[in-house]
């Protein structure tokens, strides 16, 4: 726990199979009133821990729960799991779609204090949030606004070091390195903090073709965000390792959820930050709090609606 913040943390482990459990790490204020409820969802090849930095007690998740927010930090099944438990019980986005995403809302629900819902996804995260959105589009009725950071599906040409980036290391010799070694070894290759179940792996880089459909049922998510009508939202991009491209995928993603009151911001030095923040590091970075953490507190209270009223529990 954080001793220098008025914060209660709870730790919610959420069984899906014998061995395996997806899981929620709560951060929720001890005192004074709930100001709405945040849903923080990791990326691919990530933990929950993309959001808080616990040795210190910072992060986004702190920092929104210190203002006054009750933040559900998401976190699916396989992220504390063995590699032979990943060998033993691969997963894919079918599982993560139909059964840990539904368990984790439901989860919020039950406990959260107070209607008003926002959503924050880091990279992979932001699509699965969004996959989530064009299935149950219901869900819409109760989230006020949507925050990614460095989101990438389709991904645009820009350079040779992207292309050897992507199409080499990512495309190719990690999914052979998965079917040899039963697992996707991010971590040794430093890629990624955790490593990934193959099939999940393998699912999201069909995701990353012009079509954007599953292959278990034909769910066209592209057909689908055409009839959606999403809540305003916030597409922070950094200017760090220009190479990467992040700025043209993450615009081109936000072009993709249809017509929207979505905002690009660029994070670097070059544009006036006080730091260049790595893509890893935009929620946990020790000056993002004073730098641009504000901005996001201003636009939460302003993507609400005008003269809502005090709003009880689910």
């Amino acid at each position: 726990m954080a001793l220098d913040r008025q914060i209660i943390e709870e730790r919610i482990s959420l069984p899906v199979t014998p061995m395996m459990t997806a899981g929620l790490h709560r951060f929720t204020p001890r005192n004074g009133e709930v100001k709405g409820t945040v849903l923080m969802l990791h990326g691919l090849m990530q933990g929950s821990d993309v959001f808080f930095d616990q040795v210190r007690g910072g992060g986004l998740a702190y920092y929104l729960a210190e203002k006054g927010y009750d933040v559900f930090v998401c976190q699916l099944r396989g992220r504390d799991a063995s590699n032979e438990q990943l060998k033993l019980e691969p997963f894919g986005l079918k599982q993560v779609l139909l059964e840990d995403l539904p368990l984790l809302w439901s989860s919020v629900e039950k406990r959260c204090r107070h209607q008003d819902i926002y959503l924050v996804g880091y990279q992979f995260g932001s699509l699965l949030w969004s996959a989530m959105i064009a299935r149950q589009p219901d869900i819409l009725e109760k989230v006020r606004g949507i925050m990614h950071f460095c989101p990438q599906r389709a991904l645009v040409p820009s350079g040779k070091r992207k292309n050897f980036w992507y199409d080499f290391l990512e495309h190719r010799m990690m999914p052979r390195l998965g079917k040899l070694m039963g697992f996707v070894p991010s971590q040794r290759f430093k890629i990624g903090k955790r490593n990934e179940s193959l099939p999940l792996y393998s699912d999201a880089l069909e995701w990353r073709t012009d079509e954007w459909i599953d292959q278990w049922d034909g769910f066209d998510y592209l057909a689908a965000m055409e009839n959606l009508s999403l809540p305003p939202s916030l597409y922070f991009v950094t200017l760090k390792q220009a190479w990467r491209g992040l700025e043209h995928d993450c615009r081109a993603f936000m072009f993709e959820l249809g017509h929207h009151n979505g905002r690009m911001i660029k994070l670097g030095a070059k544009v006036g930050n006080k730091a260049n923040y790595a893509r890893n590091e935009l929620c946990t970075h020790l000056k993002a709090e004073e730098d641009y953490f504000p901005l996001i507190l201003e636009w939460m209270k302003e993507v609400l609606p005008m003269n809502k009223g005090a709003s009880a529990a689910f």
